[in-house]
């Protein structure tokens, strides 16, 4: 067909997308009330007989309408998120019917068994965010505040946050199913992901940074580290399926200094020796102020961390480009995955309220007790090596 006619092909379909959402969304609007209550005493202190007759003081943790239209906007937004929750798999059912005239008869399949999938994904999602990162926020929250002050609860901000997680982790545990339909389907395979796994996880901590609504960064940490765990274990899937070379002792050795090395640190953040403090007050004046004045002082680690990683890449570029690669550039590109997840912690540090660091802090064990997390990763890790080293000389 003509470019014209795919166009209108292609905004026919996104239509039908759209209104499935707006026709599901309002089917829930009436029942919103109950999904708001139900959301919010999972995760909060209190119910409704409570609330409304108790004071700020108690122990209840009731919503209070500090806007005309809270309320309303509240309901708009749970209705939206089971719409956007049902309206996925239609997506993916929409998407395949603008590409079925292209694909082969094996591609098809492996499409279409991808449209329930999507719904059970985005159940698994929302399940997720419900039984772990979310209770695991609010007792974050409540336990971090209530020393200070006392607490609030606006039905906006909190329930922006119920909303955002829930929506955002139905679409993050798409990724596994993005992999594997494009690997399936010989859109890309899975040396050309891993080769670039750290490009995708400085991408997912970018994202997650940016659409997170969390100022003390613990919600983009949770996001970020999903989506890496979920990218990594559709790789090792594919791995096991036979999607991918195989991982030999000699490139296991390779890294024997990167695993010693993180193995240290981990054995350093348990014990009782004192965490780094950040380093925010030390900022250039003109530095935060400019943030403050764009309103994203929350992305400041974000900035540093990306700073960091800038300058490595730059320097890479330039003894790769300029150098013609020097004895060293091997050794250089081998640390990238070291070096970016440090860079992005140095940045942390950065964070006006790096509230992380506290919870960690909190773990405090004993010499001996760190020293045997730290003997019993490289023995882990050497054993491993000893395992894929006697298969090879097996085989």
């Amino acid at each position: 067909m003509p470019l014209a006619q795919h166009i209108e092909e292609m905004v026919r379909r996104l239509g039908v997308v759209v209104v499935v959402m707006a026709l599901v969304s309002g089917l829930t609007f009436p029942f919103a009330d109950r999904l708001i209550t139900f959301l919010w005493y999972s995760f909060l202190e209190g119910s409704p007989q409570v609330c409304p007759t108790t004071s700020p003081s108690a122990d209840a943790a009731c919503p209070y309408l500090f806007q005309p239209l809270a309320l309303m906007f509240a309901r708009l937004k749970v209705a939206s998120l089971v719409g956007f929750v049902i309206a996925l798999p239609v997506t993916v059912y929409e998407s395949y019917l603008f590409m079925r005239p292209g694909l082969y008869p094996r591609e098809r399949r492996y499409y279409l068994a991808s449209v329930p999938t999507s719904l059970v994904l985005a159940g698994v999602g929302i399940l997720f965010a419900y039984l772990l990162v979310l209770p695991t926020l609010f007792v974050y929250f409540t336990g971090y505040t209530a020393q200070a002050a006392e607490v609030t609860f606006s039905l906006t901000e909190t329930f922006n946050l119920i909303v955002m997680m829930l929506g955002f982790f139905a679409l993050v545990f798409q990724i596994p199913l993005l992999i594997m339909l494009a690997v399936m389907m010989g859109v890309t395979s899975r040396a050309w992901l891993a080769a670039r796994r750290i490009y995708f996880w400085g991408g997912f901590a970018t994202v997650a940074f940016l659409f997170s609504p969390d100022p003390t960064g613990m919600a983009p940490i949770l996001v970020a580290a999903t989506m890496i765990v979920l990218f990594e274990g559709t790789l090792l899937l594919l791995y096991w399926t036979g999607e991918a070379a195989g991982v030999t002792a000699e490139d296991l050795a390779a890294r024997r200094p990167f695993v010693w090395l993180g193995a240290l640190v981990v054995g350093y953040v348990v014990s009782t020796a004192p965490l780094p403090s950040g380093y925010y007050d030390q900022l250039p004046a003109a530095f935060t102020s400019i943030l403050a004045d764009l309103s994203a002082t929350r992305l400041t680690p974000l900035v540093i961390g990306l700073g960091l990683v800038a300058v490595y890449e730059a320097v890479l570029y330039l003894d790769r480009n300029v150098g013609g690669r020097s004895s060293v550039y091997s050794y250089l590109a081998r640390g990238r995955v070291a070096v970016w997840p440090l860079s992005l912690f140095v940045g942390y540090l950065g964070s006006p309220d790096p509230a992380l660091l506290q919870r960690i802090d909190a773990v405090d064990l004993s010499t001996a007790e760190s020293a045997g997390v730290v003997v019993g990763l490289i023995v882990t890790y050497e054993f491993l090596l000893v395992v894929v080293d006697w298969i090879e000389n097996r085989g």
